[in-house]
This record gives C-alpha cells, structure tokens and sequence, in this order.
C-alpha cells in the first residue's frame, strides 16, 4: 500500500467526502435499510450538507493513500462519531483503526473527551467491536428509522 497519509477536511473536500460516503453506503449499509432510511442517509451525504458540517465545525479525519481519498471519519460536539467510513478497495489494511485513533486522539485534546458514542449499521459491529467499543444499551440513546446498534467506547477509568 502506497503511504497512508491523514489531515483534517477542508471546505473544498466535501464532494470527495460525499462521494466515498455515498459508495459505502449504498455498498454495504443500504442493502440492510429500509427505503425511507436508506433517503435519510442519502440526504445527510450530499455535498452541500457535508460543506455545512464542515463550516459549523464539524470535524472530519481524511485518510489518503496517495492523493486518492481511502476513508472519512466524522465528529461532532467532540464525541459522536457520525462517519466512519473506509472505500471498499482500502478495506482490510488498518485504515480504519488509525483514522479512529486519530479522531479519538483529536478529541482528547480538544476537549478532554473519554466518553464515545456511535450508531454502527449492524454489518460494522464486528469491526467496532474489535476497536473497543462495547454494546450501548441506554435506554434514553434514541431510535430513528435508520437501522442501527448503539455503542460505545469509554476510555480506561471513564465514567
């Protein structure tokens, strides 16, 4: 693999990072969704909603191998990751697992972060799990039309 390089997105990435996050979408998380989710999510990819995210500060990790863009990894208020999401072809070479790390790390930093929610599409549990987060059964995490499991990643010694 060519070297894996990472930067914070910029305004002028958000049709690059829509296009991934489309492709892995439609690829692997839509198949298991419902019609009205599978629009959701679609909508929520479009290039216009990610520039708004990105300008109201929204942070997205980019991982590239080469000048191609490998993989995305979303934040927001500094401890929901709302995008993780690696291309198809990248998939299977630790590309995932550093982009967390590296989002984590940032997140440490900025604002103390050791609490870590995400809503994985039932095919990513596994992977999840194998990066430490666990299972989130709090009842008041609460439910869309998306299909979605819960989960969280508590730093050692977090409450």
């Amino acid at each position: 693999m060519t070297a894996l390089h990472m930067r914070l997105a910029r305004i002028d990435d958000a049709p690059a990072v829509s296009r991934l996050s489309l492709r892995v979408v439609r690829r692997w998380i839509a198949p298991e969704q419902p019609a009205a989710a599978v629009m959701l999510l679609e909508e929520g990819l479009r290039t216009s909603v990610i520039r708004q995210k990105i300008e109201a500060g929204q942070r997205f990790h980019l991982a590239f191998v080469g000048d191609a863009l490998a993989a995305v990894a979303a934040v927001r208020d500094d401890s929901h990751v709302f995008q993780l999401f690696v291309g198809t072809r990248y998939q299977g070479q630790g590309i995932a697992r550093k982009l967390w790390d590296r989002l984590r790390r940032d997140c440490m930093r900025r604002a103390g972060t050791r609490v870590f929610t995400l809503n994985a599409a039932p095919g990513a549990v596994p992977v999840y799990l194998h990066m430490g987060f666990a299972l989130d059964h709090d009842p008041a995490r609460g439910r869309s039309k998306i299909v979605s499991v819960p989960m969280r990643y508590r730093l050692a010694g977090a409450a």
